[in-house]
């Protein structure tokens, strides 16, 4: 399909904050679709997201969709699924439904219990974002050159997976497929731990410390200004992983304790030059993506 032909007519966004009003304005500026409809709870909110520029009309209710072509879910992930369910009942099977969840087994694993839904359902995570909330912060540009992944069954359908994957494609996104038991592993460890870390050393400043904190405080807890009700969805949904992830953490950081208590300055070396080797292969594969 050519950059400049239309994929859907129009597409609706549930749950019109960052994530969604990022990715309307992307999908129209891209010319993807021509028109965006917004769900939401609040009227005054939809309609200012409207005065934006960010949606073209809105409704506050998934069952409300009828004449649309894509429906992407950008609710917190304790949400996803019930939002989901109403899309299926309210929408044509013609129509394609995904999700923009950081999470992804136990989402997955509920939708696929609903006809049809290898036709019709494949979830999806844009790795991208940011510590910052809302439509407002919204930005056309905020996944060109970032990695979604798309977790589809084994019995998805190759139309679907395509048509996802050139949506995607087209926000300007790389597009990788992996299980969603895969996912979560994996965006347990380098999403969602570091999420809990910065959070923890983020609670420990006191009011006379947090005077003197400088850039290395802001760099580590950046994250932990997120929402703290969707952050705490996530450690929730994906708790196996995130408890695996975080005892992981503890042992590491009873390495770094036992090298110091023995004033084992070579231990102490080891560990953090394994970590910033760790850190410069991160940097590396920025830049080679």
């Amino acid at each position: 399909m050519p950059e400049s032909e239309i994929q859907f007519e129009t597409i609706a966004i549930v749950g019109v904050g960052l994530i969604g009003g990022s990715i309307a304005l992307a999908a129209r500026e891209r010319g993807i679709c021509k028109s965006v409809i917004g769900v939401g709870r609040n009227p005054q909110r939809l309609q200012h997201a409207i005065d934006l520029g960010v949606i073209d009309e809105s409704v506050t209710s998934c069952s409300e969709l009828v004449g649309v072509d894509l429906v992407i879910v950008c609710t917190p992930v304790d949400r996803i699924v019930e939002d989901v369910r109403t899309c299926f009942a309210s929408t044509p099977e013609s129509t394609l439904i995904t999700d923009a969840g950081s999470v992804k087994s136990n989402i997955c694993r509920e939708i696929h219990e609903l006809p049809n839904s290898a036709e019709r359902f494949i979830g999806s995570h844009p790795l991208a974002g940011s510590h910052q909330s809302g439509f407002e912060n919204a930005d056309a540009s905020l996944y060109a050159n970032r990695k979604c992944v798309l977790t589809p069954w084994e019995d998805s359908s190759k139309h679907l997976i395509e048509a996802m994957s050139q949506f995607w494609s087209r926000l300007g996104m790389q597009v990788h497929s992996l299980s969603p038991e895969e996912h979560d592993r994996i965006l347990g460890l380098t999403s969602h731990l570091p999420h809990l870390g910065a959070s923890a050393i983020a609670g420990l400043i006191d009011d006379v410390s947090v005077d003197f904190a400088a850039t290395g405080f802001r760099d580590t807890t950046r994250v932990a200004a997120g929402d703290p009700g969707l952050w705490a969805a996530i450690f929730s949904d994906n708790s196996e992983q995130v408890i695996e992830a975080t005892e992981q953490l503890i042992e590491t950081l009873k390495a770094y304790q036992n090298a110091l208590v023995a004033n084992d300055r070579a231990a102490l070396t080891d560990l953090l030059r394994h970590a910033q080797t760790h850190r410069q292969l991160f940097e590396e594969r920025q830049k080679r993506d």
